[in-house]
């Protein structure tokens, strides 16, 4: 089941030392308007999921044990993780063999203290380390290639394209303190800044859950900054909002006004802030070339919403209202029976036309015992599903790996 991450969200409030003043947030004109209000959307989103595919990945409990609720990377060659627990670098081809699992803690070569991102850059399995300051590269097979040390660099999150390098969330006493976003060239000099903010946003965003809220697409990249309904694209031209979400409760725009750190971490204040319903709580944010995928609070109820880039148009897939249990079978539909499958899904990268997720054991708990109300899409899920618990020997604290095809 998706869980609620409030309480997730608190320890990442990475800066908390107060100026006095109420900065104003940066005002772009985005390129696209997402409307989160409405219940029904423009259509359905389960009529634009093709299928709900397993990835046979083969269990062996040496590396299996690394896989709960890992970042991802994918390739034309190969599915990737990255424990931030256990810190083991996992590969496996796509026919689900394993290709290699290593174990990347440590201060010496090839080795990370505290993993930033991953992402797949060419042919290679980039790692940023947030705490050396390093960005290290893999081959598909596990090799340790090379690593560029940024030493002075201090942010959350650290991507490379095009020569370009980009810092997020960036920390530190120099003159680009309080802009979120700072490139700079292959000598580790920072060339420009970009996103002032107020003191007490800056390293808001680090995760929102188990997912970074900060990606690759293409050449570009994206994000999203908590408390902000942007999604920004960061290029060699500079930043800019690409979408923008709107909605009939958004965040009022001094809501935070004369707020410190400290204050904003106060559960009373943020009981307050979730009990006003606004719009807010963005995770496990999504991209291919046609679709957006994002969860979402709005009026105090969660959703899942599809936003279809080429027509504009989107569909919503409200949060269970309850969890899974056999007794309230009869009470179901077939339709939240979906719901179930895509809210017990754990977004955790896109490639192509996919979306990559993790699931726990239970999604195989929930299958089993609504069989009656399958569709045509979940029985051949399921079936995939049956015979992958059974050949793998899975067990109730085992993840189970999906893939999501678009139309």
């Amino acid at each position: 089941m998706k869980r609620f991450i409030y309480l997730l969200l608190l320890p990442m409030l990475a800066v908390s030392c107060s100026d006095g003043n109420s900065h104003e947030l940066y005002e772009f004109e985005p390129k696209h308007t997402i409307d989160l209000t409405g219940q029904s959307g423009d259509f359905d989103i389960i009529d634009r999921i093709e299928k709900v595919c397993i990835l046979n990945l083969k269990v062996d409990e040496e590396s299996w044990i690394h896989l709960r609720y890992p970042r991802m990377a994918v390739s034309d060659n190969g599915y990737y993780f990255l424990s931030d627990r256990t810190f083991f670098l996992v590969g496996y081809d796509r026919s689900g063999n394993l290709k290699f699992s290593k174990p990347v803690k440590g201060r010496g070569r090839g080795e990370i203290m505290d993993v930033g991102n991953m992402f797949m850059k060419n042919d290679t399995i980039m790692i940023y380390d947030r705490v050396l300051g390093r960005l290290l590269g893999f081959s598909e097979d596990g090799t340790f290639r090379s690593f560029l040390n940024r030493s002075e660099v201090k942010a959350e999150k650290f991507y490379s394209t095009n020569g370009r390098f980009w810092g997020l969330s960036v920390f530190g006493r120099n003159e680009f303190d309080n802009h979120y976003c700072v490139k700079y060239d292959d000598e580790g000099t920072a060339l420009d800044n970009y996103l002032y903010m107020p003191t007490h946003l800056i390293g808001f965003n680090s995760s929102a859950g188990y997912t970074d809220m900060s990606y690759l697409y293409h050449d570009t990249l994206r994000f999203m900054v908590m408390h902000d309904n942007n999604i920004f694209s960061l290029t060699e031209n500079g930043v800019e909002s690409s979408f923008r979400f709107v909605s009939d409760n958004d965040i009022p725009e001094d809501f935070f006004k004369g707020k410190t750190g400290p204050e904003m971490m106060d559960l009373q204040f943020y009981s307050q802030f979730v009990s006003e319903g606004f719009a807010c709580f963005f995770s496990e944010l999504a991209e291919t070339d046609r679709y957006i995928m994002v969860a979402f609070d709005l009026h105090k109820k969660n959703r899942i919403i599809l936003y279809d880039k080429i027509q504009g148009t989107r569909g919503f897939l409200p949060r269970p209202e309850s969890f899974f249990d056999e007794s309230i079978v009869p009470q179901l539909t077939t339709r939240n029976i979906w719901e179930y499958i895509l809210f017990s899904c754990v977004r955790l990268c896109a490639y192509d036309n996919s979306v990559y997720c993790c699931a726990p054991y239970s999604i195989y708990s929930i299958l089993s015992g609504t069989e009656s109300l399958h569709d045509e899409k979940i029985k051949a899920f399921y079936s995939e599903l049956k015979q992958y618990v059974k050949t793998q020997n899975l067990s109730d604290d085992d993840m189970i790996f999906v893939r999501l095809d678009l139309l």
